[in-house]
């Protein structure tokens, strides 16, 4: 496609922090997509890595579309992200992590088939799942996202397999979660798709192009989570999707309480359901467990 200031204009909100490699990599995949009418926004998260500012300076000299700010102190991994939201200026926008990459017509497959939709808030082609030995897996998405019943949309969502949060990683239409509250807790990133969620259809364009996310990151050690969102309760597994799953849509300004207490039962729902059986896991699986344990404690004394 080639550039058109008829188009919509897509913002692309890039989070960076030491990894000059990665972010070499985002800024070659973004930068070389079909669709050209972009604002690419990066933010540097405080970085300690003298090798990220050369890259900044080099992709921003030969491309006008790229803008970057350094952030004078670390803001933490949420605050990054929603500052590149708050900047966003295009009818579409997207985040693009610097340790993952798009096929060239990502942005364009996306935007087609949104473009042929009012309805929709979020987009996403195919998704392969990249682990730390550089194997892409196709990872298995839910269409049950595209029902026009709102709390249908939510069941199949809470009650999906993790694969499927990765949504987040897709193309939204910028003024329906421009004020969307990205929670700086472990899973805001869920709770910000499940209010889009309720706001609008998600699309899944299979077979057209792919988002290759590398499941290796920080995001994957939970010792590295702990200390970014400052987790010390022991229940932290439980409050993050029991009790958010079931309170959160409390606070939504857009829903009336009839709207909410639907939300609450379809989300139950969900729970009980759910395909990565979170229930048997905190009910179940871990305090066998730990009862186990502690039996085979008491018996070798």
């Amino acid at each position: 496609m080639t550039k058109d200031k008829t188009i919509p204009l897509v913002s692309v909100g890039i989070p960076t922090y030491n990894r000059p490699e990665g972010l070499e990599r985002t800024l070659q995949c973004i930068g070389q997509q079909s669709y050209s009418n972009l604002e690419i926004i990066i933010s540097d998260n405080c970085s300690t890595n003298e090798d990220v500012l050369p890259i900044l300076q080099k992709f921003a000299a030969k491309d006008s579309r790229i803008q970057y700010f350094r952030q004078v102190s670390n803001r933490s991994i949420v605050p990054n992200f929603q500052f590149l939201l708050d900047r966003a200026s295009g009818k579409y926008f997207m985040w693009a992590a610097d340790d993952d990459f798009w096929d060239t017509n990502f942005i364009e497959t996306c935007v087609l088939g949104m473009e042929e939709r009012d309805d929709v808030v979020l987009a996403m082609p195919d998704m392969k799942i990249v682990n730390m030995e550089g194997v892409a897996q196709p990872s298995s998405l839910d269409r049950g996202f595209m029902q026009p019943n709102m709390f249908i949309r939510s069941f199949n969502f809470v009650k999906s397999k993790d694969e499927n949060k990765y949504f987040f990683c897709g193309l939204y239409r910028t003024e329906m979660v421009k004020n969307i509250p990205f929670n700086n807790s472990w899973g805001g990133d869920h709770l910000f798709i499940y209010e889009a969620l309720t706001k609008g259809k998600f699309l899944f364009l299979p077979g057209q192009s792919n988002f290759y996310y590398y499941r290796g990151g920080s995001s994957t050690n939970m010792n590295r989570v702990r200390k970014a969102f400052n987790i010390k309760s022991r229940y932290y597994f439980f409050e993050a999707y029991f009790l958010k799953y079931t309170t959160h849509q409390f606070g939504f300004r857009h829903l009336n309480i009839f709207e909410k207490m639907g939300l609450f039962i379809s989300n139950w729902l969900g729970l009980i359901f759910n395909e990565d059986y979170v229930l048997y896991y905190i009910f179940l699986k871990k305090p066998l467990k730990k009862l186990i344990t502690k039996l085979k404690r008491v018996i070798s004394k």
